[in-house]
């Protein structure tokens, strides 16, 4: 199996149902099991502490799930032990609302002292000893900290937006992470934090979506196989890594690890990384960015800053920002930016400017992912990208879709994935109220509706083209979409398809493995695996992988074959990444050109030679330069012939598409032009309302009524 394992564990004050319709939503991205402390641990843990547990859970994790990446996902008193569960297997943690400090949880030790005496003996009675300090004669709080001791792996702390204090008259349990807990988190390398809105404690019961989502994204991030050093290393601060720094200055412990991630992201980039602890001086600047493990000391913050090129970044895994720290920054000649997130991750960062500049506010950028599965080169991996800016505030949202509201005159830009509405109602109503609250609107679309209507064999819309100029902009992947889009928009922007993360160029001999991994691409796919009976023959040790097209699987004229079902992009990448040759194979019928080329882009990155149709891949593709071109179906098996038994020509092939890769298709070679296009954007945002008033009619009108309605 490639997916990861999801282990929920509920806690005290948790249902299990809720954490159970949260397992059984994750799709292709991973496996559920539940786990509930601690009966299911057997009475031999009655009046263990949370942290023994969790010893237990980690020793469960390595044993039952061996070969399997796991995600442990605890609520309340669930979270508290999955952030102490250490196994070598453990990719990451989620933990919602972990009531580390029982001292002052007033809205709940009373109710749990009524349950304390009503529950007789046993374990339940013990667990909520262990868990909160209840006993029959009193409260003894509990402190639970020490589960953060020796974290390693990624962090996610899901909090309740109702603040614990002050003690009052509440409808709901409010958050059980008080603020001290809440800055003690927010300090903690590889810890990221997420804020859930009109939330308290029970996360799990009161935005399950939302939750649902952030659990998805670790499951997606664990299907990536990653090194002890690499899942240790601070991930909201590498994140937080302008992409676009060509010098970077890493200060802190994990150097090597650092170095290794960025440049993976950014290959252009060159990163000097030092130990400030071991008495290592800061080298001679000057560098974009200078990236720090943890706050600096007074004395060495002026030289970092002076180490900084004008205009530079110090980015810093620090505390809360606050009055004090922006003048500690300001006296080293460094402006406070915006925060790096919504919720009070505790990265900093701050940029160099010359007296009297003042530093760029951040856009917000809010991406509405409306179509997200399969989708992640075009939402989430860029959204996550452009987070490294500065001067973007990223927010990336699933449905359903809760648009932040930045003030009026805020600079921000709603960039909306796949739109299905097509009604002028619809969208003379909703473009009436961006409008009025300051948006400018984009549509990300990376597909030809006709086309996809025509592949899922559904009846074409005509009126979803109109909804092209229902927007201020689009942005898309290919050039034959850019021309398709415009007679609707004029306002159309092309970013090709990119690679985030570039693995090392594999070195000495491969197992002869071939790749399909195609989507949605009708029947000649089936033809051409027919074909390949030759091109297997007498090669017993080559095996094919195929993914979710079970006709291709079928046809393929060879035993020696692998099925595997959909899953998240990292796990594909990393499956991909096994083999030496992928095919992709698309018929060359109307508007096919209109798709993107990323399967070369995937394979190329792990130095995986493409085999493909001239159609679309005759844009990147020069045959038997960088890859091969299967202009027939009588073609494809010579080819892969060819690339099979000449491993010399496989090797030079697939070198100059990686080469390629890594000078012309890196995503953090995008970051500037597409930041500098939503500021554009934002900036003429006079000029695109009044384009927008003309090609949807009664706007105008839908505007005043809304503004009539709302007084």
């Amino acid at each position: 199996m490639r997916r990861p394992v999801v282990l929920a564990m509920p806690g005290v004050l948790a249902t299990e149902n809720d954490l159970a319709a949260l397992a059984a939503n994750l799709g292709l991205l991973a496996d559920a099991a539940m786990l509930r402390p601690p009966k299911d641990l057997g009475p031999g843990f009655a009046g263990r502490s949370l942290a023994e547990i969790a010893e237990a859970v980690g020793e469960i994790v390595e044993r039952e799930f061996a070969g399997r990446s796991v995600v442990v996902v605890g609520a309340s008193t669930g979270a508290v032990i999955a952030l102490g569960v250490r196994a070598p297997n453990l990719a990451r943690i989620v933990a919602v609302e972990p009531h580390l400090v029982t001292a002052g949880l007033w809205p709940v030790l009373g109710q749990l002292g009524e349950h304390f005496r009503q529950a007789g003996e046993g374990a339940a009675r013990d667990f909520v000893t262990a868990a909160f300090g209840v006993r029959a004669d009193g409260v003894e709080p509990r402190d639970h900290t020490a589960v953060l001791s020796g974290l390693s792996c990624p962090v996610d702390v899901v909090l309740g937006a109702e603040p614990l204090m002050p003690q009052r008259e509440v409808a709901r349990f409010p958050s059980l992470v008080g603020e001290a807990e809440r800055r003690r988190l927010s300090e903690l390398p590889g810890v990221r934090l997420h804020r859930v809105p009109a939330t308290g404690h029970n996360v799990v019961g009161q935005a399950l979506p939302k939750l649902q989502e952030i659990v998805r994204e670790a499951c997606r991030r664990a299907g990536r196989v990653l090194s002890p050093a690499r899942l240790k290393l601070d991930e909201p601060l590498l994140e937080a890594t302008p992409l676009y720094a060509r010098r970077v200055l890493y200060c802190g412990r994990q150097g090597e690890a650092f170095a290794e991630a960025f440049t993976r992201m950014a290959p252009q980039a060159a990163v000097a990384a030092i130990d400030l602890d071991q008495g290592q001086p800061p080298p001679d600047g000057p560098f974009d960015a200078v990236v720090l493990g943890g706050p600096p000391t007074p004395a060495i913050l002026p030289r970092l800053a002076d180490a900084l090129a004008p205009g530079g970044h110090l980015v810093a895994r620090w505390r809360s920002p606050d009055a004090t720290l922006r003048a500690e920054l300001a006296d080293a000649g460094l402006a406070l930016l915006s925060p790096t997130d919504f919720s009070g991750t505790g990265v900093v960062r701050a940029q160099k400017l010359a007296a009297g500049e003042r530093a760029t506010p951040g856009l917000f950028l809010h991406f509405a992912a409306l179509a997200p599965l399969l989708m992640d080169i075009r939402t989430r991996l860029p959204a996550i990208g452009l987070g490294s800016d500065p001067q973007l505030r990223v927010f990336y949202d699933t449905p359903p879709i809760s648009t932040t509201q930045p003030p009026l005159d805020a600079p921000k830009v709603l960039l909306i994935q796949r739109p299905m509405a097509t009604s002028d109602d619809y969208w003379r109503e909703t473009m009436a109220r961006h409008v009025r609250k300051g948006w400018v609107v984009a549509m990300e679309y990376d597909d030809y509706p006709p086309l996809i209507a025509e592949v899922k064999g559904i009846p074409e819309n005509p009126q979803i083209m109109n909804v092209f100029g229902y927007m201020h902009a689009v942005q898309t992947a290919s050039p034959p979409l850019v021309e398709l889009f415009r007679p609707f928009n004029p306002e159309v922007a092309l970013f090709p398809n990119a690679v985030f993360d570039l693995a090392p160029f594999p070195q000495g001999p491969r197992p002869r493995r071939v790749f399909y991994g195609g989507v949605l691409r009708g029947r000649y796919p089936i033809e051409v695996a027919r074909s390949l009976g030759p091109a297997l023959q007498g090669l017993d040790d080559v095996e094919v992988v195929v993914i979710g097209d079970r006709e291709v699987f079928d046809a393929l004229p060879t035993a020696n074959k692998r099925y595997f079902e959909y899953m998240g992009y990292e796990a594909y990448l990393e499956l991909m990444a096994e083999c030496t040759i992928s095919l992709s194979p698309i018929e060359a019928l109307p508007f096919r050109d209109t798709k993107s080329d990323a399967k070369f882009l995937d394979a190329s990155r792990a130095g995986v030679l493409t085999i493909a149709s001239p159609t679309i891949y005759d844009r990147v593709i020069r045959h038997g330069e960088n890859g091969l071109l299967a202009r027939e179906v009588a073609d494809w098996a010579p080819l892969l012939r060819q690339a099979l038994t000449d491993e010399p020509m496989r090797a030079r092939l697939a070198r100059a598409a990686y080469d390629q890769v890594r000078t012309e298709r890196m995503f953090a070679d995008q970051v500037v032009r597409r930041r500098d296009w939503y500021w554009s954007l934002w900036n003429r945002r006079e000029e695109l309302n009044a384009a927008l008033m003309e090609r949807l009619p009664g706007l105008r009108e839908a505007i005043v009524r809304q503004d009539a309605a709302e007084g």
